[in-house]
């Protein structure tokens, strides 16, 4: 069997809520296609929608390791941090990421978000202010994502 189709019958699962079988149909991959960017992915989408935080967070880790120019990776393996509770050790993950990623609009929400879930929401401020600057399509992420309720009543 070829990898797009493990990867198409592990999405359908997950899609149906059926997680542990999503998880097994991976699992079915010998090799070093087991560590293929694209099943870990599916992996990580899994353990995300299934809410098992420490695996999401395990597993985004692998990736950032990996790749350590991708900002989706670094943004996934914050969130999962700040899921298992460690939303100050994700605002740290991010911060120490500033010399790669520091002028990018995406990653100054993520930290702008990291600083709303800690309640300090002037930091917050700063950071949306700058990502919306950078790309003003970040406005609607601002408006929908209810982690920065608290900074959106502030104004």
């Amino acid at each position: 069997m070829n990898l797009r189709t493990n990867i198409s019958r592990s999405n359908g699962y997950r899609e149906l809520g059926m997680y542990d079988e999503s998880i097994l149909e991976l699992e079915t991959i010998n090799g070093d296609d087991r560590w293929h960017p694209l099943i870990v992915e599916a992996r990580y989408n899994t353990y995300r929608d299934a809410k098992e935080w420490e695996l999401a967070k395990t597993t985004a880790e692998v990736m950032v390791n990996r790749m350590p120019d991708k900002l989706e990776w670094l943004k996934n393996q914050a969130n999962a941090m700040t899921e298992c509770g460690d939303t100050a050790g994700a605002l740290q993950l991010l911060k120490d990421a500033s010399e790669r990623f520091g002028k990018d609009g995406k990653y100054l929400l993520a930290i702008g978000r990291q600083y709303a879930l800690l309640c300090e929401i002037e930091e917050a401020k700063k950071y949306v202010k700058r990502a919306i600057k950078a790309h003003s399509s970040l406005k609607a992420e601002f408006l929908d994502d209810p982690a920065f309720d608290a900074v959106w009543d502030s104004f």
